[in-house]
């Protein structure tokens, strides 16, 4: 289940990646926030993730834009929708500004 996992976002990365032109802010940046979904605001199309680091409780506010990859250990494909507060979920951004633009994101089985 772990190597069909891995190949899954092994893919859905590659999918993803920038091309060789600059990504949207304007560098090749890619980042990873782990943490808990706090809210979900689907009108808005974004996401609010609280991670803890170095003591400290971090929130985060990432766009998920319409071509955004959500999927679930569970299924292959999600929706933004299918969020919900307390999930654990692994997201893949780009910083632009103070917000985050995810480009995918991977909810985690819930227990």
């Amino acid at each position: 289940m772990k190597l069909i996992l891995a190949l899954i976002l092994v893919f859905a990365l590659a999918a993803v990646a920038p091309d060789d032109d600059a990504a949207a802010n304007g560098r090749e940046v890619q980042r990873e926030v782990v943490g808990r979904v706090v809210a979900v605001h689907a009108r808005e199309a974004t996401v609010e993730v609280e991670r803890e680091f170095r003591g400290k409780v971090w929130r985060l506010i990432l766009r998920v834009p319409e071509g955004a990859v959500i999927f679930t250990c569970e299924q292959t494909a999600a929706t933004l929708a299918e969020l919900r507060p307390g999930d654990q979920v692994s997201v893949y951004y780009e910083q632009v500004g103070r917000e985050g633009l995810a480009n995918l994101v991977i909810i985690e089985p819930r227990e």
